[in-house]
Order: C-alpha cells, then sequence, then structure tokens
C-alpha cells in the first residue's frame, strides 16, 4: 500500500496494481493462465477440509483453448501487459456461465476479481443474454458470500436449471461434495 499527498493535502491510497485492464486471452497464455489458477488455489490450503485443492487439477490447456475460440475466456493484466488473473466462461442458452475465475495469489485482495466479474456481466448484458451463472462453495467467504455481496443470489435446489443440476453432479464426482457447494445466479437487466 502507497499513500501519496496530492496539492489539497488528503492523503490518498493506493492498492494493487494500477492500470488493471481486462482483454480476451491469447493462445500463448494459456499455460500462464494454468499457473496463476495453481497459485490462486494456494488459498485453500489453509482450509483442512479444501486443502487437497491446492495441489488439484485446474482448468485443461484445451478447454482454455476452445473458450478463447469461443471469445469467452478473459485475462485481467497489468500496464506491462502481464496477467494477474482471468475468468473463463461458455454461454448456456441464454446464460453466460463462468467456468473458472482465478487470481494470483500475490494479486488478491485488490480487486481484479471484481473486475473480472463486472467484465462479463458486461459482456452478458452487450450481447443480450438474461443471466451470468456460475457454481462455488458455500461457506468460504471469498467463494458464495463474495459472489452476494455483487448481486448473485444462491438458487436453491427446485430452481436449478438441469444444465446447473449437471455441472453441479459433475463437480460431485470429481470429489466436490454437493453439500458445500451451490450455483448461483445474477440477472440481468435489459439495457
Amino acid at each position: 500500500m502507497v499513500t501519496q499527498l496530492p496539492l489539497d493535502g488528503v492523503p490518498l491510497v493506493k492498492t494493487g496494481p494500477s492500470g488493471v485492464t481486462i482483454r480476451p486471452v491469447r493462445d500463448d497464455e494459456v499455460e500462464t493462465l494454468r499457473q496463476i489458477e495453481r497459485s490462486a488455489a494456494q488459498a485453500f490450503r489453509l482450509i483442512e477440509a479444501f486443502s487437497w485443492l491446492s495441489v488439484g487439477e485446474v482448468q485443461s490447456a484445451e478447454v482454455h483453448h476452445a473458450l478463447i475460440k469461443a471469445g469467452t475466456n478473459w485475462v485481467a493484466v497489468d500496464e506491462g501487459d502481464h496477467p494477474l488473473g482471468f475468468l473463463s466462461a461458455e454461454i448456456s442458452g441464454r446464460d453466460l456461465h463462468i467456468c473458472e475465475i482465478s487470481v494470483d495469489h500475490l494479486h488478491q485482495g485488490f480487486g481484479i476479481g471484481r473486475k473480472l466479474i463486472a467484465h462479463a456481466i458486461d459482456i452478458a448484458t452487450t450481447r443480450g443474454l438474461q443471466a451470468v451463472t456460475l457454481t462455488t462453495f458455500r461457506t468460504i467467504p471469498w467463494n458464495c458470500p463474495f459472489y452476494e455481496r455483487l448481486g448473485f443470489r444462491v438458487l436453491d435446489e427446485d430452481a436449478l436449471s438441469p444444465r446447473m443440476r449437471d455441472v453441479l453432479d459433475l463437480e460431485e464426482a470429481h470429489g466436490l461434495r454437493r453439500d458445500t457447494r451451490c450455483a448461483m445466479r445474477l440477472d440481468i437487466s435489459a439495457p
């Protein structure tokens, strides 16, 4: 954190990297994104029940490349165009579904994730979609509670679409207990 005094003498506090922008991911950045996801997962080391995620699999290069081709894989970069985080999504029906969002552990807590989510919402709005959806952990502070603060709501089991049920079932098949997960949705207002 850097504190500067502007001309009027009121302190300004600058946090995190300045000049973060969001742009589409390039094919040559896929391995960097996989490293960012591994770095982001280190936050789970401190939670005994989920510590295995810190050494778990990350999104495959093939999935990244497919989402790049679909135009739904974005990276947050600093002023030097160095990737700091990413958000990958897919369009399913009238929804933009967030598959993965990760910010390098050294850059977490500075609003980069918030900026990536805002970008996804803007894209969904521009494309005339109805909602942004995702699945996440119910009780981990930087998961469900974070998304709730951004306007997402938890979907009750009876409100799940067949696609969202399938996503949660697939996650469970990969070791993510269903009782720890939830599906969330942010409805898009017409522009």
